[in-house]
């Protein structure tokens, strides 16, 4: 079963100052493009930040989703400072918007005309970095420019990472195989949580895996039913706290992770209404409810369970 919508963007600033301190050149904040690479990132195994790095570059090509390196790569710089918001405004569009902002500061530049930026997660060379966004730098108008950055002076890249996530209920149906072989269907709504919540996970950065902080329980089960938005877990948990999910490998491509909560003979036993995953990408609960008479799914000593779930991703190209 899949969870609801989440889309990645981001947005950059390029900021060149003088010797004296002055500012020559300021960008102000434009979209750039989120790379195939960049949607894979979040399938794992290529760092732990799609934003660790920033690429400077000369080339002036249109960005395209399959590019996998800058045109003509001049400088790579690692991050000297993070800012992020996980704050919930409700305006009414039903969308709920977090970012990361990290800053890159480039030093020792000389003479140099930069016309492409994009964002690395792994590598610190020309020849071995992992590009997962991409950019050219545009003029007033809309139109690609180059910026130069002469002798003595700084340019600094302020970039964002945003994620986008609905916040409506996603209904849909699957079938639940019982301990005599035959399928009993089920609705299930899912529904994401904690929005506006910070620590929990809504982190614009990293890769997709389940939630490991102190202060939340993993992924469970429960009898109570579905909370609001802005909560976590509802009542009545049944299985033990911080059970560990199955993890399936990452299909490139796919822009999606597969998992499966797996209960024993002795976990979850009960009527198991609702199923909460907190996972970094994002948080959400499941109501499970019979299509015969809105039962929940029963779960005896004598039953193990299997629950397999799939969070996936893509780009958002709507108003930041």
């Amino acid at each position: 079963m899949q969870t609801g919508n989440i889309g990645i963007a981001g947005e950059f600033r390029c900021v060149v100052t003088k010797e004296d301190g002055t500012i020559k050149a300021d960008t102000g904040y434009q979209k750039n493009l989120i790379l195939n690479q960049g949607l894979d990132f979040f399938g794992g195994g290529k760092g732990t930040s799609i934003n660790v790095s920033c690429a400077i570059g000369s080339g002036n090509s249109a960005p395209a989703i399959t590019q996998t390196g800058l045109d003509a790569f001049i400088a790579i710089a690692s991050s000297t400072g993070i800012t992020s918001s996980s704050a919930y405004t409700n305006t009414g569009d039903n969308l709920y918007r977090t970012w990361q902002q990290r800053i890159y500061r480039f030093t020792g530049l000389n003479n140099v005309n930069i016309s492409e930026v994009g964002l690395v997660s792994t590598g610190t060379t020309s020849t071995n970095y992992y590009l997962t966004t991409r950019a050219l730098i545009k003029d007033s108008s809309g139109s690609p420019t180059s910026i130069s950055v002469k002798t003595g002076e700084t340019l600094d890249v302020y970039y964002k990472i945003h994620k986008v996530i609905d916040t409506t209920d996603k209904s849909f149906a699957v079938n639940v195989l019982d301990g005599n072989g035959s399928d009993v269907p089920y609705n299930i709504i899912a529904r994401p949580v904690n929005i506006g919540g910070g620590a929990q996970g809504f982190l614009a950065s990293s890769h997709v895996h389940m939630s490991t902080y102190a202060e939340y329980g993993g992924t469970t089960v429960s009898s109570g039913e579905l909370t609001n938005n802005t909560s976590v877990y509802p009542s009545g948990q049944l299985s033990p706290m911080n059970k560990a999910v199955q993890e399936f490998s990452y299909v490139i491509g796919s822009y999606k992770k597969s998992f499966s909560l797996n209960l024993t003979l002795n976990e979850g036993s009960g009527n198991i209404r609702t199923m909460t995953i907190p996972a970094s990408m994002a948080a959400f609960q499941l109501r499970f409810g019979s299509l015969l008479n809105n039962s929940p799914i029963v779960k005896t000593s004598n039953d193990t369970l299997g629950i397999p779930f799939e969070i996936s991703w893509g780009r958002y190209e709507g108003v930041l």
